[in-house]
C-alpha cells in the first residue's frame, strides 16, 4: 500500500501485522472534524480496505475525546454556502464515513471520551463500538436543528438499536 508517512489530522499505526490504527490526532479540538480530515479519512479507508492482510481498523481519538463532532472554526463559510455548496459539503462528509462503513474488515471505534454530533456519527459507522467509562454519547446536531447535517446517525443508530 502507498501512503503518506504522515497524515495532517489523524495517526495510522500498525502494532502488529494485519491491525491498523487510526489516531484521531486533533486533541487540542478534541479531535474536532473539517474538510481536510473528511478528505483524508476517505482517503485512508479506501487505501486500507485494498489491504489483503488487513484484519481489523481500529479508530480511536487522542486525548480526552473521540471526536467532538465538526469544528465549527472550519465552518465559518458555511453560511455563505448556495444550496450545491451545502450539498457538496454534505457530500465530502459522507463520503468519508461511507468509506469508513465499507472497509471490508471489522473496524471498532474505541471511544475514548466525548463523542459528539459528527463524532457519533464516526462511532455509528463503525461494526463495533467499545467505551471506556470516560465515554459519552451526544447528538448535539439535533439541539441545532441539523438534521440532515447528522452525517448517518439518524440511518445507523435505529438499525443498531431497534
Amino acid at each position: 500500500m502507498t501512503e503518506p508517512t504522515t497524515w495532517e489530522t489523524f495517526t495510522l499505526e500498525r502494532p502488529e501485522p494485519g491491525i491498523a490504527v487510526v489516531t484521531l490526532n486533533r486533541p487540542e479540538r478534541m479531535n474536532s472534524m473539517t474538510n481536510t480530515m473528511f478528505v483524508e479519512l476517505e482517503k485512508v479507508a479506501l487505501l486500507l480496505d485494498q489491504e489483503d492482510d488487513l484484519r481489523v481498523v481500529i479508530l480511536t481519538g487522542a486525548g480526552k475525546a473521540f471526536c467532538g463532532g465538526f469544528d465549527l472554526d472550519d465552518a465559518d463559510g458555511l453560511s455563505s454556502l448556495t444550496p450545491m455548496g451545502m450539498l457538496d459539503q454534505q457530500e465530502l462528509a459522507a463520503r468519508a464515513l461511507s468509506a469508513i462503513r465499507s472497509i471490508r474488515v471489522p473496524v471498532i471505534a474505541a471511544v475514548n471520551g466525548a463523542a459528539a454530533g459528527g463524532g457519533l456519527s464516526l462511532s455509528l459507522a463503525a461494526d463495533i463500538r467499545i467505551g471506556s467509562p470516560a465515554a459519552r454519547f451526544n447528538a448535539a446536531f439535533v439541539r441545532i436543528g441539523l438534521s440532515a447535517g447528522d452525517l448517518g446517525a439518524s440511518w445507523h443508530l435505529p438499525r443498531l438499536i431497534g
